[in-house]
């Protein structure tokens, strides 16, 4: 899968507002917590998001969080998730889809 080079440009300024809400944002969302995400990017390895009132937030869907063998899911399209792990390391929030709806739905 190839990924648009604007993709990093737009992670990129996602990751340092992370880093800066870093501590709220593993208050506000727990462990279990489910949520609303929005795709921003696919990658091959998965799909980086937008959680729902969680603005400095980013999420990643792992592409082993994905059933086998389905394609990735497209930028704008919005999912139910369910929050694996607040990952410190890279200050994203790990999560795992609960249900995937088309943008338009």
């Amino acid at each position: 899968m190839a990924t648009s080079p604007d993709a990093w440009r737009l992670l990129d300024g996602r990751e340092k507002r992370a880093r800066r809400s870093w501590p709220a944002i593993k208050l506000t969302l727990p462990v279990g917590d489910r949520i609303r995400v929005r795709v921003l990017a696919a990658m091959s390895f998965g799909v980086f998001v937008e959680i729902d009132g969680q603005p400095e937030a980013l999420g990643l869907l792992e592409i082993s969080a994905l059933p086998r063998g389905s394609e990735l899911p497209t930028v704008d399209v919005y999912l139910d998730a369910a929050v694996v792990e607040p990952a410190a390391h890279n200050r994203q929030v790990r999560l795992w889809p609960t249900e995937l709806e088309s943008a338009a739905g």
